[in-house]
């Protein structure tokens, strides 16, 4: 299943507003003590994130969390070219810049662009077509620890 949408902004919500929620939940609900604990929370500008080489994607990735049990990681990519990929993991994303052709195997293809989001179930097999300037933040989700490598 890939659901996507061209976001909307209405009074009283933004998309930043609902992907912080969402990343808000899901590391909220991820932490664990024996004691009562403060909820995690990470904030960060994307430029000031901690940016690694992602080569086999023609870009860059950056992990903002990634859950004790590896099952939950909530990460910035910057990607380009033309690339498929089969996905092991559920992923939520939100394209923050540049466009990106998309052709599900199987399924549709439509384009991403800036202010949308779309939703890639595991087992997907995708082939997309990143412009040089495509990134996104995400959220990816497994019943296994995540791995894209």
């Amino acid at each position: 299943m890939v659901l996507h949408s061209r976001v909307l902004t209405a009074a009283g919500f933004s998309v930043v507003g609902a992907v912080a929620a969402i990343v808000a939940m899901s590391l909220t609900s991820c932490v664990t003590t024996d004691a009562p604990a403060s909820p995690l929370v990470v904030h960060s500008s994307v430029p000031a994130l901690q940016w690694e080489a992602l080569p086999e994607f023609g870009g860059a990735e950056a992990v903002i969390y990634r859950s004790p049990d590896g099952k939950r990681v909530a990460a910035a990519f910057r990607e380009s070219g033309s690339h498929s990929f089969t996905y092991p993991f559920d992923e939520f994303l939100y394209v923050t810049s540049g466009t990106a052709e998309v052709s599900v195997r199987g399924g549709k293809t439509f384009v991403l662009s800036a202010g949308d989001v779309a939703y890639f179930e595991q087992g997907a097999t995708v082939d997309f077509v990143f412009s040089s300037d495509f990134s996104d933040v995400t959220m990816l989700v497994s019943d296994q620890p995540v791995r894209w490598r």
